[in-house]
């Protein structure tokens, strides 16, 4: 019984000190398993090195199949087939598969051969190695009987025990890792020891201790183990040569004669470090003859190889070696040539890297390494058969096959790497080893394979074996050697491609045919026949031909478990015979004593795997591509599995493989669930209905999924229910805050997750017929119908505002929603408005809801008061709005805030609304935000999204504002992250990023400033208006009130002219609050809470992208808020004021003129009034406007001067129902006087009459 094949690789490819070194790494534990992945049996493994502290990865791949194995180490010597690290790393794979630690496969054994891992006889590793009721037997059978003891030394033993009156032998013995090998005729597949192994094992340890083997070691191997490595045996005369001393009763070697040299370098055939070698003299080669060339000059040494056919021996040849000096071409032998000793030491010094390389291999398959590794293989050989060839003898089947193994790969290697040497002999069968009867042989590298014929005879079969040489059909008789190893034909030498095909090719030896009677013909059809037609190229008599026809593959999936994956192995049926994808593209099946041929439909097999594959973006092929597999995880995720059986149900493919499942027993219904949400006084009722096919789920079953983190639930008939991760994302604050347990639950008033359900309880599959409608409308779509524009905005609307408007009326009549993405001041608003106007117009009626930030609340009363009076509109937020719907529908135009929207959604998803406009959409960017949701809930015909900048940080910025406007059109959430958003941002990937846009391109509307400068005039100035916070407002009414009741007293004691101070500082102090209460000079300090501070970091950050700003102020404190500000939110930013000096004001000028990085400018309003240029900013925001427009227009021309290539948008910022608002009232009032004569603040105030200041202080 052959070793397993990891243990076969090391001893096969490494050399003596390469598996010496590696036993030694592994037994110190120097390894280390850090990755194994089980569908492509791969395991990583970290190893420190044994003389360096260095640490080298390990990779094995395909470590199952001893066919595919591959092995890679991370050192940097590649000296020869496999490094220590490679072998260490090999033993503890091995290890750790005979210990089950990998859980790769149920492990059977095999009675016959199986290593105890034990170094002397352990009676703990014994119970743990057997079952309970084997050792108990084992005592009780030698409480009354004994095994036969028939053999005992070179610590082997071998005894014969009577189990039911039958002799069973059994074999024990220490192999060369000091461990046991076992063997014994007797069935026990569940463990490593049986029965009559430990009733031998035992007896010797009560008999004799635990180390009775050592008692028994003959050191002779040990010895000539050593001799071996200068090229010598203890059968040798080793006087004057060599001599043994002993330590701990361990031989240890002496070289006594210096000329005496290694046979190879230690280093030699592995990747290490050079070390110190030692020392000592080649001896003489043997010379067989000498060839003459006249004239020719001596230029190089090199080698020759032989393959010598005088061997009487399987496998027929063995390969010799012979060196002499080349002409000057480099072609031939001149002068003297000598066959080497390959057993002997060589000097390598004298030959080339190529040819000292071949010295290696040639070595490695002599016979004397062939019969190390049968024995290494064959640990019982000579024990119970003959398994090492004897004069004479006829080998065994499998030890020709273990000389196959050994010598293919070798020869398939040394094929490669001789086809061009022109020194390459064959010596004929019963020629003596002269120069004259070496002839040149031809080395063909393109291996072959067998072909094969079948056809009938009189009372039996005939299957015939050739081979193609040279595209000739060749019998296999025309070998001219006794081999089937190699195949001789015109001088050259061909192998067989592979091990498996040596082996087969054996069985047509001596006639090239086999002869298969009628009786045994049914089964050896089935048997040999068909199975080798897949492989091979069979040729089949016409005779034995039912029919040749084209074949309608039913198709077939096939599930089974691999570690943490799912495997979909797809199946082809042909007249009831299988096939998986690839292979031939006939089939040949059985018809009685014939055959029929079947063309496969490769076209529809692949075509059936494609659409298999592309069910999942995850999808790996595994096992060279047949097959299919899926993480666990993936398969939960999104209702994918569901989608998966609808699938194949669609496609009539039947599923196999569901009740060999351990981790993916799933119910294969997809979980249909209902949420009917009612409110009462104080709380929610929710009545939940959740059903798998016709499985009920309880709360309580979904409680408890949660509770332990599963994400299934258990049905009544076995199976396993998935709850998809989305499901319970959108769920589980549901369940858990609810208290209930069969289908009702009852929530707290404050459990706004109402929302949640509300937003999951979607129709998806309506959605996506809608969809598909919609892109047929698409299809069908040349050019933007135009429509007029209302009469009184004709010369109102700019030609870009125009195209934007005839753009919403498309989007409308198409059925889909969009995004106007202009940039910030281009008036998004207006034509939003001009298209509502138009739309009551013909339809007669309008009900639009605006949904914006809190600041922009009453720019959008303004600018209908302005474009738009006909519309009739109310402001729906405040802690005093009102709750009632017939409220909200009778204005045409409802504006309320994102805050107001998630708050109220229970009220605003009962109107059905014509239009919803979201303004500044990036709000709800965060899908699994609650105002996203809830945005997502309203019950609207048309849906509009306005925003500056809807991508700001990455691509999934779009996911949810998209899915607002029109749900599904992007897939799921994981989908479009998968698809999209990782490749893209992660990735850079350019195709994805082209795909996305061409899907988002006819949705989204977006002109810069740059492309429309030419419909802009030079300088816009809008007013921003902000809504104080109540805390902010708190402060400001206290204050109000305080000094109106202190003016209107002193005005009424003293009069208004002498109570101009005291209106000023009440003016300051109240602007001041405006900006923040933090920056007021009091003596309590009040906390910033500043409307306008957070309004200015969202237009910042949010609303110009990469344009520039400047940001003017009268108040230091205030530009020092804003320092703050900008610095938590990491925008890059210059700052002077008055106390700034003139180098620094010019270097901080400078710096945000040139680097692109630097895109705010803090200016103190007096001290930004003269004396700057600023062209690099084309955004200004004024944040406390003042009476004095003069000095603010001041502040705005300092970007807007020669040298501006930019249009201008400057910003006021006014906060809503204060100081600032009044006074801009004021100003249209006074608007003559202040230009004309009001030129400071005292001059604004010796302007107020007592009307004035009352209205002021209100």
């Amino acid at each position: 019984m052959a070793l397993p094949h990891l243990i076969k690789y090391v001893y096969t490819n490494g050399t003596d000190e390469v598996i010496r070194r590696g036993k030694k790494i592994h037994a110190i534990g120097y390894v280390e398993l850090i990755d194994y992945d089980e569908l492509v049996d791969a395991v990583v493994f970290r190893v420190k090195d044994d003389s360096y502290s260095t640490y080298y990865k390990v990779n094995i791949q395909k470590f199952k199949d001893p066919r595919t194995l591959s092995v890679r180490c991370t050192c940097p010597y590649n000296l020869g087939d496999i490094c220590r690290h490679e072998a260490a790393s090999l033993i503890q794979l091995q290890e750790m598969l005979d210990k089950n630690m990998l859980q790769a496969e149920e492990v059977e054994y095999d009675q016959r051969h199986t290593v105890v891992k034990m170094k002397f006889i352990d009676l703990k590793t014994l119970r743990l190695l057997c079952s309970p009721e084997t050792y108990a037997e084992a005592e009780k059978y030698l409480r009354t009987q004994r095994a036969d003891i028939e053999y005992a030394q070179d610590e082997v033993v071998k005894a014969t025990v009577y189990l039911d009156g039958k002799p069973i032998k059994v074999v024990l013995r220490k192999n060369e890792e000091r461990n046991f090998d076992t063997s014994a005729d007797y069935e026990d597949r569940q463990h490593p020891l049986s029965l009559p192994k430990v009733i031998v094992f035992l007896q010797l340890l009560n008999a004799y201790g635990p180390h009775y083997f050592d008692t028994i070691r003959n050191w002779d191997k040990e010895k000539n183990k050593l001799l071996e490595a200068y090229g010598y045996s203890l059968s040798d005369n080793l006087e004057g040569k060599f001599e043994f001393t002993y330590k701990d009763g361990k031989p240890f070697l002496r070289v006594l004669d210096p000329s005496i040299k290694r046979v190879s370098p230690q280093n030699t055939g592995m990747r290490s470090r050079p070390e110190p070698q030692p020392v000592a003299a080649a001896p003489t080669p043997v010379e067989t003859d000498t060839m003459e060339a006249a004239g020719a000059a001596a230029s190089a040494q090199r080698l020759g190889i032989v393959f010598n056919f005088n061997e009487e021996a399987y496998p027929g040849f063995i390969l010799d070696a012979v060196s002499g000096e080349v002409n000057e071409e480099g072609n031939a032998f001149t002068g003297k040539v000598e066959k080497l000793d390959l057993a002997k030491f060589i000097n390598l010094e004298l030959y080339n890297e190529q040819d000292r390389q071949l010295i290696s291999a040639l070595r490695k398959m002599q016979p004397a390494e062939v019969n190390k590794y049968l024995n290494r293989n064959s640990p019982f050989s000579g024990i119970w058969e003959n398994i090492i060839q004897n004069e004479g003898d006829e080998l065994p089947e499998e030890t020709r096959a273990l000389i196959v193994e050994y010598l293919h790969p070798k020869l398939k290697k040394l094929f490669g790497e001789i086809a061009a040497n022109p020194f390459v002999f064959f010596l004929n069968y019963k020629k003596h080893f002269k120069t004259e009867n070496l002839q040149v042989a031809g080395i063909v590298p393109d291996f072959i394979t067998p072909l094969f014929r079948v056809s009938p005879g009189k009372n039996n079969y005939e299957v015939e074996c050739r081979v193609r040489l040279n595209g000739q059909p060749v019998d296999i008789t025309e070998n001219r050697i006794n081999s089937n190893l190699l195949f001789f034909y015109n001088d050259n030498l061909f192998l067989w491609d592979k091990t498996e095909e040596v082996n087969l090719v054996s069985q047509f030896a001596g006639k090239g045919k086999i002869t298969i009677s009628k009786a045994d013909w049914p089964e050896q059809l089935r048997k040999f026949i068909l199975p080798l037609t897949k492989e091979y190229q069979v040729e089949i008599d016409p005779a034995l031909i039912s029919e040749i026809k084209d074949g309608d593959p039913e198709k077939r999936v096939v599930l089974q478990e691999k570690g943490d994956y799912l495997v979909f192995q797809p199946l082809f049926a042909y007249k009831g015979f299988e096939t998986k994808p690839g292979g031939k593209d006939e089939l040949i099946i059985p018809d009685g004593d014939k055959v029929l041929i079947v063309r496969r439909d490769k076209a529809k097999e692949q075509q059936f795997i494609s659409k298999l594959e592309a069910l999942h973006s995850n999808f790996i092929r595994p096992e060279g591509g047949q097959q299919l597999a899926l993480k666990g995880n993936d398969v939960l995720k999104n209702n994918w599995f569901f989608l998966f059986v609808d699938a194949m149900k669609e496609m009539k493919v039947p599923v196999y493989g569901f009740d060999a499942l351990k981790n993916f027993r799933f119910n294969t219904a997809k979980p249909q669930t209902k949420i009917h949400i009612s409110s009462n006084t104080d709380w929610f009722d929710a009545r939940v209905d959740i059903v798998f096919g016709d499985q009920k789920v309880t709360i309580a079953d979904v409680k408890k999924a949660l509770a332990n983190r599963q994400q299934f639930v258990q049905l009544n008939d076995g199976t396993l229910g998935i709850l998809p991760e989305e499901w319970i994302k959108k769920y589980s604050l549901l369940f858990r805050v609810g208290e209930g347990k069969q289908n009702q639950l009852r929530l707290s008033k404050y459990h706004m997750s109402v929302i949640d359900e509300l937003y999951d309880n979607r129709n998806e599959e309506e959605l996506v017929l809608r969809l598909e409608e919609k892109y047929e409308q698409l299809k069908n779509f040349k050019k933007i119908k135009e429509i007029p524009v209302p009469k009184h905005l004709e010369h109102v609307l700019r030609p870009y505002q125009e195209h934007g408007y005839h753009w919403l009326h498309y989007l409308q009549e198409i059925g889909w929603g969009g995004i106007l993405a202009d940039d910030m001041g281009l008036g998004k608003t207006v034509q939003a408005l001009s298209y509502l106007h138009y739309y009551k117009s013909i339809h007669g009626k309008l009900q639009a809801l605006v949904v914006c930030p809190t600041t922009l609340m009453f720019n959008w009363e303004n600018e209908i008061r302005k474009f738009t009076p006909e519309l009739t509109y109310y402001i729906h937020h405040g802690g005093d709005r009102g709750r009632s719907k017939e409220q909200l529908e009778k204005a045409e135009v409802v504006i309320t805030t994102y805050g107001t929207l998630r708050s109220d959604i229970n009220l605003l998803v009962e109107i059905a609304f014509d239009y919803v406009i979201l303004d500044e959409s990036q709000a709800i960017k965060n899908p699994s935000s609650k105002v996203t949701k809830a945005a997502c809930l309203l019950n609207a015909k048309n849906r509009i999204c306005l925003s500056g900048t809807p991508l700001q940080n990455n691509t999934f910025d779009i996911f949810a504002q998209m899915n607002f406007l029109n749900p599904g059109m992007l897939g799921s959430i994981e989908f479009f992250r998968q698809e999209f958003a990782i490749p893209i941002d992660k990735f850079g990937e350019a195709d994805r990023k082209d795909h996305l846009r061409k899907l988002l391109y006819p949705f989204i509307l977006r002109r810069t400033k740059e492309q429309v400068a030419q419909d802009l005039p030079e300088k816009i100035e809008t007013i921003l208006y902000c809504e104080m916070e109540d805390e902010q407002r708190s402060i400001y009414d206290a204050y109000r009130n305080d000094f109106r009741d202190k003016i209107l007293g002193t005005i009424e004691s003293q009069g208004i002219q002498k109570s101009q101070l005291t209106i000023l500082q009440g003016l300051m102090k109240l602007r001041q609050i405006c900006d923040s209460p933090a920056i007021l000079n009091e003596t309590d300090k009040y906390p910033n809470h500043s409307i306008k501070l957070e309004e200015l970091g969202r237009e910042i950050t949010e609303n110009i992208s990469n344009h520039k700003a400047l940001v003017f102020s009268q108040f230091l404190g205030m530009l020092a808020l804003i320092k703050e500000k900008l610095r938590s939110l990491d925008v890059d930013f210059e700052y002077f004021d008055g106390s700034t000096t003139a180098v620094e004001r010019e270097r901080a000028i400078q710096r945000f003129q040139n680097d692109e990085n630097c895109r705010v400018f803090l200016i103190s309003l007096k001290a930004g009034g003269v004396g700057l240029n600023l062209t690099a900013a084309d955004y200004v925001y004024i944040v406390d406007p003042w009476w004095n427009p003069a000095v603010e227009q001041q502040a705005i021309d300092r970007t807007h001067r020669i040298g501006q290539t930019k249009n201008i948008f400057a910003y006021r910022m006014i906060c809503k129902d204060t100081i600032e608002d009044k006074i801009l009232q004021l100003q249209e009032k006074k608007r003559l006087l202040a230009k004309d004569l009001i030129t400071d603040d005292e001059g604004f105030v010796k302007s107020l009459s007592r009307e004035d200041v009352e209205y002021l202080f209100s």
